[in-house]
């Protein structure tokens, strides 16, 4: 199934709907032990002008998502979240959301693409910087939990 996936991935992403809600919320529990978007956010943002979240579905379960902000008037995007069921993990999805992450962005007027993310979350920090994001600041505290966040940013061209 797995390796079926790896030719999977490379299908675009689609935009959430409100009938993505129920699933959504179950990946967010899944995917993160704590920080997790509530029921109530996951639903504003599927409906927001200043936000795309897009879902990727495997099997017919949805797989990944993503989650990009936007400021008005401001040429950088926020790269909030980007979460893979545990059980997908390593078949590319979360490259596929980013690359798409980045095309929104880029269509949306942005030149910089920032995010947020754990100091310990190693394998999503060699994701970024394999696609050409660079660290820029540390924010101590920043997790409920207490940990450090990594500020990363790329350019878009």
């Amino acid at each position: 199934m797995r390796d079926h996936v790896l030719k999977q991935s490379r299908l675009p992403a689609r935009r959430a709907t409100l009938a993505d809600v129920d699933a959504l919320e179950t990946l967010e529990n899944k995917a993160f032990d704590g920080d997790r978007l509530s029921r109530r956010s996951l639903r504003y943002y599927v409906t927001a002008e200043t936000a795309v979240l897009r879902v990727m579905k495997q099997d017919g379960a949805l797989a990944a998502y993503s989650l990009l902000a936007f400021r008005r008037g401001s040429k950088i995007a926020r790269l909030y979240s980007i979460a893979v069921d545990p059980m997908w993990v390593g078949c590319g999805l979360g490259r596929a959301l980013l690359k798409t992450c980045e095309k929104d962005a880029r269509a949306h007027g942005c030149a910089v693409l920032r995010l947020e993310v754990r100091v310990d979350n190693k394998r999503a920090i060699a994701l970024y910087e394999k696609n050409g994001y660079r660290r820029f600041d540390e924010i101590e505290d920043y997790y409920e939990d207490g940990a450090t966040a990594v500020r990363m940013e790329k350019t878009l061209t």
